[in-house]
């Protein structure tokens, strides 16, 4: 061991004190931390003067904190790759917070029940300052990066960042900043040269460390960051795409050409929805045009309506004019007849008194006399009697048809059956009475199940879904909010279903899901503008959505859970696929148990075939408001039949019931009715007749039978008194006729006396309503006074030529007339009738349209400009608002969009398709060259010594039929551009292509990400070579070659790609360019022969290396390359770090050694957020 000593010193202080220190380029002399991880409130520095340094110390103690620090300085935030020795060893990621705050350890917080950091800092009260000196030997040049962070109160990260063509010192140039709020202002003061933003400060640091950035998109220093976190080489292949190679910036080409394709479809969809608003406003505005024309009509048929009576008025007063002088003849000539019929009455009576007086004085007179005055009581009473019989044969028949009363004793016996009977039938109707509007909302109730079932039924079988209809109209509106299709929004019961062979577990599945399964499924990046719409619209159900994650793994399924007995709809991408079975399993990690029995009790999370639910081990429910297997309540799935036949098995049965409710209906109905009838026919018959002889009509006609042959026995029994008798009844007789003579001629001279009187009348009658006519209408034989007055006189003659075209000219009589004009009128009312029909129709029509459009969710931007109550009336102020939307929809909304559709189609699409293809073919050529410039440098370092060999590396095709499959895709929908003078046709039909390019794309993001990384088109191998150009062997992919060997092959290429990238000639001294490489515990997991390859490869290469490496067996490989050591260590929490060279580390080592013969073991020490 003394001796491994002595040697290693002794080489240790040749390579320190050698003349030749490979001290080109601009190499790092200091790295200084103030306020940085555990490095607490005073300055730690570290010098390496421009040599080859390691930072060594035991794990945990802040060795790659200080690495971090110089990749803050370096690299970017985005790209930075944090403490990756630590990060690979399970520690927490860490982030320039928590170095800012020197965040050392997570605690449990009770209180919040989440983890809470500990902190040496607090936020706004101190700063950090980061600053790394480069020198360069042989032009005696500086340059100093330095940053300067603080967390503001707010827990924001400020920073400032500066580069300085000089040597600065944090002691001397970044203290007494003062307050976090001063900071800016005293550093501006001290002259210092400031950037903002990491990019124009890169740009700077760039350019004065002489770095050549012309060698495409990744920069020297990506480079380098990739250089700090290698440790292992497992895949050529995948080391040179992860290592050596951009990512081309496809993804972003794509997001532009996916959110230009966004905007395309949004404007496709604006235009589609401006069409369908279009569609109903015109058909809004066509019913409104036919409401106008039949209001017209109406007016004019009103207009009409009013010349009608003038119309027959002016001819009726014309005729009943000339009638005067004819009813004045018609009168004198009546009361002619009169004296005549007067004087003939007179003769007449006084034979009559005349043969009375002889008659009065005879006894069989005196008899006859009494039985005509029986006989014309009974012929008084007859006529009553006949009519009570007649009402009571009605009633008779309504109380018991066929019934019949033929006698006193069964008129008694009918009142007596009344009396009992009226009670009992009272009793009965109000029994139904009671039970008819229970039969009839049992009724009702069943037709309404009935019709919200065949509406469920109509939409299963129209839609496709099982999903009911009312939740799937929210989904309608929420799409139409979202601009996206229905088939975009699936909810989970629509991708979910139970496999067949588990089908008896279905109704179960349905209890346990159904909640869940009524969500929707929506990307993430709708998510804001769903929850808006919800947040926005009362929308009167229950609405619930999820976003995928993309993260999520395929779950680990008992056989028995109910997950496992689900399949997914095929057409689901696989990802999400994979997210929903693993979300179901989360959400439902439920057993399936036929019955509760021991195995359901011990299980925290169980479902029983009954529908039983155990969760958590203490919630036990059951929802029996419907039948467990009722399959018109299932939502799952996508095959329709089950829930159809059960809807149909349902709607049978509710069909028949539906008809028994309707018959017991009918039934009671007719019942109640026969009853009544009988309770009325009874309570009229106890009232119409309270003696049989009130309706006897045999008796009395018995009666008058006998009192007739009296008569006619009394006058056939003597010869005088039947002259007298025939005497007298001929000149009564006589009399009457004179008498009626006289009667009708009175009548007549009524008549006319009538007829003259209400002709006046009528004439006085028509001229009052011509004058108040002459308001509204001129008549035709009116003076005219006016000029203006010849149109109205137009207006009237057309409207009695109408008149007279429509009803015919008026009669002659003037009665006739009159009841012509009333005809008219009524023919014409019911005109109008017809016509305010047709107008109510239109106007019902335009409301429940116009208030459909004002209802309808893709319609609210419209809200404020259309009136929101349409109950009080139509008119034209009504369609106004409507129209000038249509006119707003049709001359801009619509134009607008078609000419931004046309826009995007013809101009903006094609350069985003073009600029993705470019970017892809750009990125393709740029990885060829990179290879063949990475190549003629390999060309120019032996690879093995031994056998005088170099490297070459081989780009082929790489095979993966998914990068295949993409390359098809994409010739298939970007061959040829969108130019602009393509025929529409074409173009659409090339947009349809991309359309549908993009549209897989977006179907798998794990795979989308890998086809369009041209990186991945690739696979690579690296040829050996001898230097007289014969090949030697070839290594490529994961296998086939030991660790060290690819180790080796790696360091080659990554040491080549270095040099290349800092623009140093291989075998050349470039003394301007950048030399820094470090390496975090990269030797820890290699042989000690590829080591030493690759410590002297960066040796050749004249590069200086910053090593970090533990105290572990492997120290002694790197120690013969270091010219100076960085020994840092933690005390009580804080880190503290020390330079030492060759020398005093070796000395120290050796007295560290004395009792110890080997290195020890590192101790453990708690990981920490550095």
């Amino acid at each position: 061991m003394e001796e491994w000593r002595k040697k290693m010193l002794e080489s240790q202080l040749e390579l320190e004190f050698s003349p030749d220190k490979s001290t080109a380029g601009y190499r790092l002399h200091e790295l200084s931390l103030l306020n940085w991880g555990t490095f607490n409130q005073t300055v730690h520095t570290m010098r390496s003067d421009g040599r080859t340094s390691m930072i060594t110390g035991r794990n945990g103690s802040g060795k790659s904190t200080i690495v971090d620090a110089l990749l803050t300085l370096l690299v970017p935030n985005r790209v930075r790759n944090y403490n990756v020795a630590s990060s690979q060893a399970g520690s927490r990621e860490r982030n320039e917070r928590d170095y800012v705050l020197g965040a050392y350890s997570e605690i449990h917080d009770s209180e919040t029940g989440q983890g809470r950091k500990e902190t040496l800092r607090k936020p706004g009260e101190t700063y950090s300052v980061l600053l790394a000196w480069f020198h360069n030997e042989a032009y005696k040049t500086d340059v100093t990066l330095a940053q300067v962070l603080w967390c503001t109160p707010a827990g924001k990260i400020e920073k400032i960042h500066i580069v300085e063509k000089r040597h600065l010192t944090i002691e001397k140039d970044f203290n007494d900043l003062g307050d976090a709020d001063k900071i800016r202002k005293i550093i501006k003061e001290r002259k210092l040269t400031t950037f903002d933003s990491f990019t124009a400060y890169s740009k700077k640091l760039e350019s004065m460390l002489f770095m050549d950035v012309d060698l495409g998109s990744r920069s020297p220093m990506s480079v380098f960051n990739q250089a700090v976190c290698i440790k292992d080489v497992r895949d050529l292949t995948q080391f040179i795409r992860e290592h050596m190679l951009d990512d081309g910036g496809a993804r972003e080409k794509l997001v532009a050409l996916q959110d230009r394709f966004d905007d395309l479809r949004g404007t496709h969809r604006r235009i589609e929805t401006a069409a369908s608003q279009l569609e109903e406003l015109d058909q809004i505005k066509s019913t409104h045009v036919k409401f106008l024309e039949s209001s017209a009509h109406r007016d004019h048929s009103g207009l009409l309506r009013s010349a009608i009576e003038p119309f027959y008025a002016n001819a009726e007063l014309e005729s009943r004019i000339e009638r005067i002088e004819e009813l004045k003849h018609r009168e004198e000539a009546e009361r002619a007849r009169l004296k005549s019929s007067r004087e003939e009455v007179d003769r007449h009576r006084d034979k009559v008194h005349h043969l009375e007086r002889v008659l009065a004085d005879s006894d069989e007179n005196r008899r006859l006399e009494q039985v005509g005055a029986e006989l014309d009581r009974l012929r008084d009473k007859r006529e009553m009697v006949s009519k009570r019989a007649a009402t009571f044969e009605r009633l008779l028949g309504s109380w018991e048809r066929g019934l019949v009363v033929k006698d006193e004793e069964a008129f008694l016996d009918l009142r007596r059956e009344l009396q009992e009977k009226i009670p009992r039938h009272e009793a009965r109707v109000s029994e139904l009475d009671e039970v008819h509007p229970d039969l009839s909302y049992s009724l009702r109730n069943t037709n309404e199940t009935i019709d919200k079932l065949e509406a469920q039924r109509n939409y299963l079988l129209e839609a496709n879904s099982n999903v009911p209809v009312e939740i799937s109209r929210l989904r309608d509106g929420l799409a139409v909010a979202l601009d996206r299709d229905v088939g975009e929004l699936p909810f989970i019961a629509e991708l979910v279903q139970v496999v067949p062979d588990e089908d008896k577990w279905t109704g179960a599945v349905e209890r346990l899901l159904r909640p869940f399964a009524l969500s929707i499924l929506i990307p993430s990046k709708l998510a804001r503008k769903a929850e808006a719409f919800l947040h926005e619209n009362d929308l009167g159900e229950r609405i619930a959505f999820v976003c995928p994650k993309t993260d999520a793994k395929q779950p680990k399924l008992h056989d028995d859970s109910v997950v496992a007995k689900l399949t997914l709809r095929s057409e689901l991408d696989e990802s999400r696929q994979t997210w929903l079975r693993s979300e179901l399993a989360d959400r439902f990690p439920h057993l399936c148990r036929v019955e509760p029995d021991k195995e359901f009790h011990k299980m925290p999370h169980a479902v029983a075939l009954s529908g039983l639910i155990k969760t958590d081990g203490i919630l036990r429910e059951k929802d029996d408001r419907y039948d467990v297997d009722d399959a018109s309540r299932h939502v799952l799935g996508w095959d329709v039949d089950p829930k159809q036949r059960s809807l149909d098995e349902r709607l049978s049965f509710l069909r028949e019931r539906a008809d028994e409710a309707a018959r017991a209906v009918r039934e009671a109905d007719s019942e109640r009715t026969e009853l009544r009838i009988q309770l009325k026919a009874g309570a009229q018959l106890l009232s119409s007749a309270g003696e049989f002889s009130d309706v006897d009509r045999l008796g009395l006609a018995t009666r008058m039978a006998d009192l007739e042959d009296e008569e006619r026995v009394i006058v056939g029994g003597s010869d005088v008194l039947r002259k007298l008798k025939d005497d007298l009844d001929s000149t009564s007789q006589k009399l009457s006729e004179a008498q009626e003579l006289r009667d009708e001629v009175l009548r007549r001279i009524g008549g006319v006396e009538a007829r003259a009187e209400r002709n006046e009348d009528r004439i006085t009658n028509l001229r009052v309503l011509l004058e108040e006519a002459k308001k509204d209408l001129r008549m035709p034989d009116s003076p005219s006074d006016a000029e203006d007055d010849s149109a109205e006189d137009s207006l009237v003659d057309s409207l009695f030529a109408e008149i007279e075209d429509s009803f015919g000219a008026p009669p002659e009589e003037p009665d006739d007339i009159e009841t012509a004009a009333r005809n008219a009128l009524h023919s014409m009312d019911e005109k109008i009738r017809k016509l305010e029909v047709s107008l109510d129709k239109f106007r019902d029509q335009n409301v429940a349209a116009m208030q459909r459009f004002v209802a309808a969710p893709r319609n609210q931007a419209f809200r404020d400009e259309l009136p929101l109550d349409l109950e009080d009336g139509y008119n034209g102020n009504t369609f106004d608002p409507f129209e000038e939307v249509r006119k707003q929809i049709e001359l801009e909304d619509l134009a607008k969009n078609k000419e931004r559709f046309e826009q995007l189609l013809r101009v903006q699409v094609p350069e985003e398709v073009s600029s993705f293809s470019e970017a892809l073919e750009s990125h393709r050529d740029r990885i060829r060259k990179r290879i063949n410039e990475l190549n003629e440098h390999l060309s120019r370092v032996t690879f093995d010594r031994k056998e005088a060999t170099y490297i070459q590396l081989k780009a082929e095709d790489s095979g993966d039929d998914g990068v295949r499959r993409f390359k098809t895709m994409r010739r298939y929908a970007l061959e040829g551009d969108l130019e602009t003078e393509d025929e529409g046709d074409r173009r659409r039909e090339r947009y349809h292509r991309v359309e549908q390019f993009l549209a897989e794309l977006e179907n798998d993001e794990t795979w989308t990400s890998r086809v369009i990384d041209v990186r991945n088109w690739f696979r690579f191998r690296a040829d050996e070579f001898y230097k007289e150009g014969d090949l030697r062997q070839s290594y490529s992919g994961a296998s086939g070659k030991s660790g060290g060997e690819k180790n080796r092959l790696a360091s080659t290429i990554l040491a080549t790609a270095i040099a290349y990238q800092y623009g140093i000639d291989v075998g050349g001294r470039r003394t301007e360019t950048f030399r820094l490489v470090a390496v975090d515990e990269m030797f820890s997991k290699t042989d000690d022969e590829f080591s030493e390859f690759l410590l002297d490869l960066f040796k050749e290469f004249h590069l200086q290396l910053l090593i970090v490496q533990p105290l572990d067996a492997k120290i002694h490989v790197v120690q013969k390359y270091v010219e100076r050591y960085h020994v840092v260590e933690r005390r009580d929490g804080v880190s503290f770090v020390g330079d030492l060279s060759v020398k005093e580390y070796l000395n120290e080592q050796t007295d560290g050694d004395d009792e110890h013969d080997q290195l020890p073991e590192e101790e453990s020490v708690p990981s920490e957020v550095e």
